[in-house]
């Protein structure tokens, strides 16, 4: 957000400039707001000045000041001259308005809404914007915490995009917003507590992390900010060999029998902190908490997978690695892939791992150098196409893993490889970790 802080500045700075001094200058001000999901990161220019720039999506900003009267609003591809979007647009003296960039890159739109009459009246009011070109007509429900919800009386019935409504006069204190799909009882969208004091616009896009659909933008007079689904995904994968185990979250059984090599899939779980414990099948928790366990902190719409890590039938001397996970590619054009080591066995710590596209040679020097048990890469940025993933002993050009000399990325796909084995041998777990994996 610094470049956006910045530019909040020069289009001030300008402004006053613009005015010569001149203490009778009529100003209006406007806010923005990068609400297209597939769209690069742009620029707002406003009569040809740029006064936002290298807005990712979800990012906005808070009233700008800006001279009033008849103006042209570009929106350009950060770094580029590329112009994708303009309109023009006519700012009274004293008016207040909120300018979003809405709908796909290919049908983008500017959606004005004038705050002005909202932001004058004394009162607190909740603007509801409805910004996921993904997600239909919706209903949304704004109630006190952990009230029960009556499906047939919706705060706001079937907004559709990009519409928006305001709620007039809202009592300042803590409130939850829920979404479900127009005349469904299933929620989509669960805000958990929210403090609502102000005038404030909410803005529902479309979600890059977690089970939802959807996020909401919270987006006051000085900013927005990401208000994520009040719920986490946890994987469990089962990376030590030769023995079945049974799994417990917060002392429940959540898995039983689960063989080597294979997950849970992600399981949807409130967030907060969980202990994750790991036994021989049919042996308990107590036997879990003895031998493999452990607290994972699970924050709202983010996505976790722990890895019960070792070598050959060892649980009391393995361990769970913890992952924050990604499940979009970070940019849709390329692949993100992530490496883990997760094998103890002596022989495998540490190793050097290389990466290269089929059809060339292994480079000099490994990708990733001296890596030990339970490191990982984080996510690596490739460009679609196949390749070789050597996983080597340490300042050795020797793969010690097969398998991994045809894997095919795509544009959009966001993969986790494991190292795991003993002695006797490696291998690689591969595991999708993109949206479209199962649950």
């Amino acid at each position: 957000m610094k470049s956006l802080k910045m530019a909040a500045l020069a289009a001030i700075a300008g402004s006053l400039a613009a005015c010569g001094g001149d203490d009778d200058k009529d100003y209006s001000y406007l806010r923005v707001l990068h609400a297209s999901p597939d769209a690069p990161a742009v620029d707002i220019l406003v009569n040809d000045e740029a006064v936002v720039e290298a807005a990712e999506f979800q990012q906005g900003t808070g009233y700008l000041r800006l001279s009033d009267g008849a103006k042209n609003v570009k929106v350009r591809v950060a770094g580029t001259e590329t112009i994708a979007f303009e309109t023009d647009v006519t700012l009274e003296a004293d008016g207040y308005y909120s300018v979003l960039a809405v709908n796909n890159v290919a049908d983008l739109d500017l959606k004005l809404i004038d705050d002005t009459e909202n932001f004058f009246n004394g009162e607190n009011d909740v603007t509801v914007v409805h910004a996921s070109p993904s997600a239909g007509d919706v209903d949304v429900f704004v109630t006190a915490p952990d009230a029960m919800l009556d499906f047939a009386m919706p705060t706001l019935d079937a907004v559709a995009f990009p519409a928006d409504a305001t709620l007039n006069d809202v009592a300042a204190g803590n409130y939850q917003v829920r979404v479900t799909p127009d005349e469904s009882e299933q929620v989509v969208y669960n805000s958990g507590t929210v403090a609502i004091g102000g005038d404030l616009a909410v803005v529902a896009v479309n979600s890059t992390k977690g089970l939802a659909p959807v996020s909401l933008i919270a987006w006051s007079a000085s900013g927005a900010s990401v208000v994520l689904d009040d719920s986490a995904e946890l994987r469990v994968v089962h990376a030590v060999d030769s023995v079945t185990v049974d799994v417990f979250v917060d002392g429940t059984e959540t898995l039983s029998s689960v063989a080597y090599k294979a997950n849970s899939g992600y399981l949807t779980l409130t967030s907060g902190s969980k202990e994750v414990a790991i036994a021989a099948e049919d042996t308990g928790i107590d036997s879990a908490l003895e031998s493999l366990s452990g607290t994972v902190s699970l924050e709202r719409g983010e996505s976790y997978t722990v890895i019960a890590a070792g070598d050959t039938g060892d649980l009391d001397a393995a361990t769970l690695i913890v992952l924050e996970d990604r499940r979009m590619a970070d940019d849709a054009t390329q692949a993100n892939v992530r490496l883990v080591h997760g094998s103890s066995a002596s022989g495998a710590d540490p190793v050097d791992i290389y990466v290269y596209e089929n059809g060339t040679t292994q480079p000099a020097m490994p990708t990733l150098n001296d890596v030990t048990f339970t490191q990982d890469s984080g996510y690596l940025t490739l460009a679609p196409a196949n390749y070789t993933v050597d996983i080597t002993a340490d300042n050795s050009t020797q793969a010690a893993i097969s398998g991994l000399d045809n894997l095919m990325f795509s544009a959009g796909d966001v993969k986790t490889a494991i190292a795991i084995g003993n002695g006797s041998g490696l291998e690689a777990l591969l595991l999708d970790d993109s949206r479209s994996s199962a649950r």
